[in-house]
């Protein structure tokens, strides 16, 4: 059992595992492990639920998402406690990346969900069909499955959760085992939103059930329509298979070796303070943190000074303290993952410059925000997603071989360029990845407009923004004739007309006008046979 869950066996009653905090290892609290039919359970009381939130006016569901947000932010305190004692991470850091974040996709949601759920008319260009009216329209899915991680805790489910619940779907939400409270504080928020809406009396569209692995597990075995899975690559792999054996639609998103390219022209002071944010923010436990720092051989040694020294004026310890810079990993398994692929890297010829250990004075789950040069693919560290505090930074000395190192890798989720904006943008353009950010990091995530997911071992489909909203709803055609009395042209006797047929394709793609007319006439017998 991994660090931070423990099983709580009661007699004579229902499974249930406990958390712990990962700063102080003081338990947290106790929640039940859903079996299979505790989440076909939910699913069919979601599945109620839809009925309704589906027919409920536009205008009503994005009331209540905006309402959403306003509690989001009337709990704030409240909320980054909670994120803070289950993940560690400092209060700040709760509250911009995980409150700040799902408020505003709130209300992006809101805005949007109209649009993207707009009819439009389908044009006929070909003749035949000039008296046929087309209507492409768009409906909810159904129920969404959500499988969510522990890193960001709430941004990351409550982004996926307003888009479908926006548009009309209902959702099962099963969190990381980890951080099982604040998706329960999530569902209470989106209770009190309904409350506040008038809507509270009905069956909620939302629900939330706790468990390990087998829990989602049968979460994906239910009767859902569409499974958003945030998580690793290993696990993300099974859920595929699993969600093929259904033809269950699936987006996954598992993770990145964010590539970070600081250029010869580009500001050193800047792009210094942001590769180290972006390599500790969270501990390093961010999907689009900075795991590889490429820079150009003629700014290296300038780079790597002004990096070790503001990697050494960081703060190291329990997130809720105020002067907290960075907090604990997750857990004593993740730490041993990164001290595994640090030590590695150092017998196999790396220099670390700062940090590189353990810190068991602080607690279990402490590692020093570490600086490690002389890096090569050959080691895990840069193969391999760290997810922890670590910044790997290796020279190059042409942008050809910047773009090269960068997109070698397996993942393709994120990456940064750094330098004048021209320059860095047409390096930018050439990188293979999902999102690529320009004299920035990190902050796409924050903007509920733009889409998020990857390339290659990253995943497949999206989250946030439009295509967020549109993966989340399926398309129904809708084609009406005009001319219910007359037979198609296309219908049998093929043997008669095949000849009027041949003239009638002559007559839509003759190259003039002189052409055209003559193969009409071929075709007016056919016409005429129509009409009897």
């Amino acid at each position: 059992m991994e660090s931070g869950i423990h099983l709580v066996n009661r007699p004579g009653s229902q499974e249930r595992f406990s958390t712990s905090n990962p700063a102080t290892g003081e338990p947290l609290a106790d929640y039940p492990i859903a079996s299979a039919a505790d989440v076909s359970a939910a699913v069919a009381l979601a599945r109620q639920a839809q009925l309704w939130w589906s027919q409920l006016p536009q205008l009503r569901r994005s009331a209540v998402m905006r309402r959403v947000a306003q509690l989001l932010c009337d709990r704030k305190q409240a909320l980054a406690r909670v994120i803070t004692a289950e993940s560690g991470k400092p209060l700040q850091e709760a509250l911009l990346n995980d409150i700040m974040v799902a408020a505003d996709a709130a209300v992006f949601c809101a805005d949007n969900a109209a649009a993207v759920m707009r009819p439009q008319g389908v044009p006929h260009g070909n003749p035949a069909l000039r008296f046929k009216r087309g209507q492409l329209s768009w409906e909810p899915l159904g129920v969404i499955g959500i499988i969510a991680p522990w890193n960001y805790p709430l941004s990351i489910p409550a982004a996926d959760a307003f888009a479908a619940l926006a548009t009309g779907n209902s959702v099962v939400l099963k969190p990381s085992e980890l951080t099982p409270q604040t998706a329960i504080e999530l569902e209470r928020v989106i209770a009190a939103a309904l409350d506040a809406e008038g809507l509270g009396a009905l069956p909620r569209p939302f629900h939330v059930i706790t468990g390990l692995g087998p829990t989602g597990q049968a979460l994906v075995d239910s009767g859902i329509d569409k499974l958003v899975f945030t998580g690793s690559v290993p696990t993300g792999r099974r859920v595929a298979v699993a969600c093929a054996e259904r033809l269950l639609p699936v987006v996954l998103e598992l993770g990145g070796k964010d590539a970070m390219i600081v250029l010869r022209d580009a500001d050193l002071d800047t792009a210094s303070s942001a590769a180290v944010w972006g390599s500790m923010m969270n501990a390093g436990q961010t999907c689009i943190s900075v795991e590889r720092c490429y820079v150009h051989r003629s700014v290296y040694s300038l780079f790597l000074n002004r990096c070790r020294d503001k990697i050494s004026k960081l703060k190291v310890g329990d997130g809720t303290l105020p002067d907290t810079d960075v907090g604990p990993l997750i857990s004593f398994k993740q730490l041993q993952v990164v001290d595994h692929q640090v030590e590695e890297a150092r017998a196999m010829g790396a220099i670390v410059h700062i940090g590189g250990s353990c810190l068991p004075h602080l607690g279990s789950n402490f590692y020093a925000p570490t600086l490690i040069t002389d890096v090569t693919t050959s080691m895990s560290l840069m193969r391999e997603e760290t997810f922890g505090p670590v910044l790997p930074v290796t020279p190059f000395s042409t942008d050809e071989e910047a773009i090269s190192l960068a997109n070698e890798s397996d993942f393709g989720l994120a990456a940064s360029v750094w330098g004048k904006t021209a320059h860095a943008t047409a390096v930018a353009r050439q990188i293979a990845a999902g999102t690529v950010l320009v004299n920035d990091l990190i902050s796409a995530f924050a903007v509920s407009a733009a889409p998020h997911g990857g390339l290659k071992q990253s995943g497949i489909g999206r989250t946030h923004g439009l295509l967020g909203l549109q993966e989340m709803i399926r398309p129904r055609y809708l084609d009406v004739d005009l001319l219910p009395g007359m037979k198609k042209l296309w219908w049998y006797p093929y043997a008669e007309n095949f000849a009027p047929m041949a003239a009638f394709t002559e007559f839509v793609h003759a190259p003039n006008l002189r052409s055209r007319l003559a193969a009409l006439l071929r075709t007016i017998p056919m016409l005429l046979r129509r009409r009897r």
